[in-house]
């Protein structure tokens, strides 16, 4: 990506109507949050080093205790970073996982080595890397809700860094129908994504 860094322009300034939706128990919020981050969270678990049908299993209780426990997630506190409190629900599912399946054998301290295992993981991808990814995925899932020349004028601009004249030549509309579709769409990512999209 050669244009403004999407992090950037996407940076949440309002209550997410996605968390919002999906606290609410909307079945459209909560496949748009599944679809945002369910492979993060898959990816996750099988950087830890479980198999992918463990992995795969892991992942629904992830999401099962994220659907439970979403409403005390708190965007508005200033500390408050989504991509930690999904990783501290994720390594508790890993460490309920490997527990359960070695619980025969594990005895004493090897229980209590279990847990210093467990707190100790860190989250096996960088938060750029799963940044990037979370917005790729986002602008993929809302790409549906706008028109085609509205999302090319706001992607050639955006993404690819054109000029909004170049874009708007190309596109057959007015510069200032290029600068309007920009603004809608990003404007609509940021009201969408407030809390889930960490802005460091």
């Amino acid at each position: 990506m050669q244009g403004y860094p999407l992090a950037s322009v996407i940076e949440p300034s309002t209550a997410s109507s996605l968390l919002r939706s999906a606290r609410q128990g909307s079945a459209d919020g909560w496949s748009r949050f599944v679809h945002l981050y369910g492979p993060l969270i898959y990816r996750w678990v099988r950087r830890s080093g479980m198999q992918s049908s463990d992995a795969s299993d892991v992942t629904q209780d992830v999401l099962l205790s994220v659907s439970k426990d979403l409403a005390k997630f708190d965007p508005s506190r200033p500390d408050a970073k989504f991509r930690g409190w999904l990783w501290t629900i994720t390594r508790r599912r890993i460490a309920d996982s490997v527990r359960s399946r070695q619980e025969e054998i594990l005895l004493g301290s090897a229980m209590a080595d279990l847990a210093v295992w467990s707190e100790s993981l860190d989250p096996p991808t960088d938060a750029e890397t799963d940044q990037a990814t979370l917005l790729r995925r986002a602008v993929a899932i809302y790409r549906d809700r706008f028109d085609p020349k509205t999302w090319q004028a706001f992607w050639a601009t955006v993404v690819e860094g054109r000029q909004a004249d170049e874009v708007a030549e190309s596109l057959g509309m007015n510069r200032w129908s290029v600068y309007k579709a920009r603004a809608r769409i990003l404007q609509r990512l940021r009201t969408e994504l407030a809390g889930l999209i960490d802005s460091d």
